[in-house]
Parts: structure tokens; sequence; C-alpha cells
């Protein structure tokens, strides 16, 4: 046999996993919405999947990865390297005003590789959430005008380690080939920085006092995550795949440390005067919701394939810290269409271009005015060959909105587009002579 090769690319990953704190400080978000709970969801699957309306929990593949379900694992037959950088523009809107931001940021970095002909896994960085937001209003009080800034950065980050079995392919005539379970567990880690910053504006305003309150919050703890899938062959070349997974709820411990700090501001500049109240950092426990996705995926022969799936979220049962947070639960419709023209033809950049289209159709958690966000997205998106190898360059895209002008809310136009990047290869895998 021959020795296994171990890939400089696995220690990359190794090494940006140790050092995933200096990547947590990067701002992808720019959504007003990410002033709720943990902010919004950044990490939306993996290109391939962003492109079929994030759908996912019933796909597998022996050659992609595939974050939504840990089952999925169970089919690699190469080892897979995933990485991705991802685009955001948001347009927002209210009554009278119209803001535009854009932001770019580090999309994911995976490795998968089969372990077994019945066991595969993989191991990634992911961001989870994320926030950046900037609010400015201004009110009276006794005759002054008192200008109130609201500003959030920071975000959660996953790295993860997941791995699905099929034990059933031990057995060639086993009528369970299809089969596959599959355990995510993942560490939960990040800061997320809230400002408030009350100043008085005016002509004579130089010696009154401006307060800046800043929280600062940092996360740590386990998540895991379950997975099932099946498939049946139906006829000839169509096979239906059932998936399915369960996030357990979680638990982290966060350290908040609360700081509060007056200011004489001039027409020149602020001035700090002193700290009027400082709190040590006090640990507390938050928590993540649990979640179910349930979803199918048909394959129409070797061209054609279509994915739908249903996604809830508990953020209403399993609040951030017990308290009333505006969050309620989120639930998620989503489909997607994938279409290969040829796989047989051996020539043609075009015929083995993977074309992918989707739509999503979302109730966010957040909870305002007696309103529940809503997300309407279609994305679309390609994966290109790369030549002579079976890896793949994926773009995936979303162009949606979320939110409304009604009810003194803000209504959000954004797109979102994820280049990643799949190498496959035969690294960790023995090779045997014939």
């Amino acid at each position: 046999m021959k020795k296994i090769s171990y890939p400089n690319y696995f220690f990359l990953i190794l090494f940006i996993t140790l050092f995933s704190k200096e990547i947590s400080a990067q701002n992808i978000t720019n959504s007003i919405y990410s002033r709720y709970g943990y902010g919004t969801e950044t990490f939306k699957g993996f290109a391939q999947n962003i492109a079929l309306g994030g759908t996912g929990v019933a796909q597998k593949g022996p050659w992609h990865l595939n974050y939504n379900n840990p089952a999925s694992n169970a089919a690699l037959k190469l080892t897979a390297f995933n990485a991705g950088v991802s685009g955001n523009y948001v347009q927002q809107l209210n009554t009278t005003d119209t803001i535009a931001n854009k932001s770019g940021s580090f999309g994911y970095l995976a490795l998968g590789f089969p372990v077994t002909k019945w066991w595969g896994l993989s191991i990634g960085l992911i961001p989870y959430s994320g926030v950046g937001y900037k609010v400015a209003d201004t009110t009276q009080l006794n005759k002054q005008s008192i200008a109130s800034t609201y500003r959030g950065s920071g975000g959660l980050n996953k790295v993860y380690f997941a791995n699905g079995f099929n034990p059933f392919k031990i057995f060639s005539d086993s009528i369970m080939q299809g089969f596959a379970i599959g355990i995510n567990t993942e560490f939960n880690f990040g800061n997320i920085t809230s400002e408030e910053y009350k100043s008085f504006i005016g002509s004579d305003t130089s010696y009154y006092l401006n307060v800046l309150n800043t929280i600062h919050n940092s996360y740590k703890g386990f998540t895991f995550l379950l997975g099932m899938q099946h498939t049946l062959n139906i006829k000839d070349e169509t096979k239906l795949t059932l998936g399915v997974s369960y996030g357990l709820k979680g638990k982290m411990n966060n350290n908040s440390t609360i700081n509060s700090e007056r200011y004489f501001n001039t027409n020149l500049a602020s001035s700090l005067v002193d700290t009027a109240y400082y709190s040590e950092s006090t640990k507390v426990f938050a928590y993540l919701p649990s979640q179910f996705t349930f979803g199918f995926n048909l394959q129409m022969g070797p061209k054609l394939s279509y994915n739908m799936e249903y996604k809830l979220v508990n953020w209403g049962k399993d609040s951030i810290s017990g308290k009333d947070n505006n969050l309620k639960d989120s639930r998620t419709i989503a489909a997607g269409l994938q279409y290969f023209p040829n796989s047989q033809s051996p020539d043609g950049f075009l015929k083995h271009t993977y074309y992918r289209f989707g739509f999503k159709n979302a109730t966010l958690p957040y909870f305002l005015n007696n309103t529940q966000i809503l997300e309407q997205a279609v994305t679309l998106g390609a994966g290109f060959p790369l030549r002579k190898a079976v890896s793949t360059v994926n773009i995936g895209m979303e162009l949606g909105r979320r939110g409304t002008t009604k009810y003194t809310l803000v209504k959000e136009n954004y797109f979102m587009v994820n280049v990643g990047f799949t190498i496959n290869d035969r690294w960790f895998i023995k090779t045997k002579y014939d």
C-alpha cells in the first residue's frame, strides 16, 4: 500500500482554527436587525447550498461537503477542501431616508475525507452570526436636544467536527445502503460589543456632560447537531433522499463587561472626563436555540435534481438569557433546482457546469412593534469545473428583502454573493496497487 500523505491544506485549516479569534473581529454584516439577539445569520451554507435557496439537509455527494447535515459525510469518496469568501450589499429604507452599505468577509473553511467506506468526517470554521449596525435619533429634554447613537459590532463563529456513518455499507446486498446518521460537535465563540452614546446638541452645550455606555460580551460554549439521511431507489436513475437534522439547545459561558464614561463635547473634539461606572467581567449563561430541519432531494437521473426543506428555530422558546429579547421562533421554507447538462460528454466547459436556482421564504426571529420581520429571496449560481479535475469553483448569489417601512420599521434590500473553491484529491486515502 502507498503511504498516506498529509497535505499542507490540513495544517492550514488547523492554523486558522487556532487563530480564529482574529477572524471573528471582522464586521461581516450591515443590517439594522443585527441589533437583536446574536445578530443576523451570516452563514447560509457553502456556495452550492446558497445557490439552491440554502437547502442541503437531504443533499450528499462523493466529493462535496455539506454542513447542513453531518450524515452526508458518510457519502464522501474523495477528500474535499472547501474555502470561500462573501460580499454583501444592503440598502436600508424607512419613510424618509435611504442608506446603502457594503462589506466583504471570510466565508468558510472546511476539510473532509472518507475514513472507511462507511465512515466520513469533516472539520471546519464558519461564521454563525454577525453584528454591524449604527442607529441615531434625537429627543427633547427640558428644551434641550439629545442625540442618541447606537452602534454594534462583532458576532459568533463555529469550529465544527462532523462525523457521518453508514455501517450498512459493510454488507454489499443490504437494503439499507442509502441510510446514514451523523453528529456535529460545534464549539461556538465570539465577541459582541454594543455602544450607546448620548450627547447634548445645540449652540451652548460645551459644559454638558455626554455619556458613552459600552457593553462587551464574550461567548464560549458547545452545541451538537444530529442528522439522518436515507436514499430510496424509485426507478431507473431516479432516487429520493430524505433528510432530517436536529440541533440541541446549547449553553454558553458569557463574560460581560459594562463601562460608562462621561465626556465634555466641544466644537473640536470630545474629551474624557471620568469613568462613571465600570463592572468587571461577570460570568453568566447564554443559550443557543434548538432547531429542526426536514427536507428531500429528488435526483432525476444525472442531469436534474430538486431540493425542498422546512426549518424551525426555537428562538422564542429557548431565549438567549431567559428574558424577553424581542425574539420569536423563526421558520424557513426553501427550494432549489440543479441542472447538469451532460455528465457523459468528454468535452465542453458549459456541459460540465452545474446550474443552480432557488428561493426561500422566511419568518425571521425579530419581533418589533408587534410585527414579526419577514424575508424573501431568490438565489442562483453555478459550479464551474477545473480542467482535468473534479474540483470546482462555486458561485452562490442571493437577492432578497427583509422587513417593511410600515410601523416605523426599516426595510432592507440586499444582495449577497459567495465564491467558494472545492478542491478534491485522494489526500488521507490509502491507495492499493494492482
